[in-house]
C-alpha cells in the first residue's frame, strides 16, 4: 500500500503481532521486549503513545525481509519471528 501513512501501516503490523500475542500468551512478553527494543526515541512524547519503530527502520526491516516497503508479515511469520527471537535470546 504505497503512499499509505505511516500510522496505518504500522497499526496493522501492530494488529498482527497484538493477535498473536492474544493468541499465544507465551509470545506476549516476546513481542513486548521487541516493542520496547525498537521504538522510536520519545515515542512516548507524542500521540498516539504507542511504542513504533521510525518509518525509515521499519521500511528497512521490510525491504531486506520481503523485497518491498509494502509488505505485511502474516500473522503466522509474526509467529514464527517471535519464536525464532525467543529462542535466539535464550541461547
Amino acid at each position: 500500500m504505497r503512499g499509505a501513512p505511516d500510522s496505518y501501516l504500522s497499526g496493522r503490523m501492530g494488529t498482527a503481532f497484538a493477535k498473536v500475542a492474544v493468541r499465544h500468551p507465551s509470545l506476549a512478553w516476546e513481542a513486548i521486549r521487541l516493542a520496547a527494543a525498537t521504538a522510536a526515541p520519545g515515542w512516548f512524547r507524542k500521540a498516539p503513545f504507542v511504542p513504533r519503530p521510525e518509518p525509515g527502520y521499519r521500511d528497512w526491516r521490510l525491504l531486506t525481509a520481503y523485497g518491498r516497503t509494502d509488505a505485511r508479515p502474516t500473522e503466522r511469520e509474526v509467529e514464527e519471528f517471535l519464536r525464532w527471537r525467543r529462542s535466539q535470546r535464550r541461547n
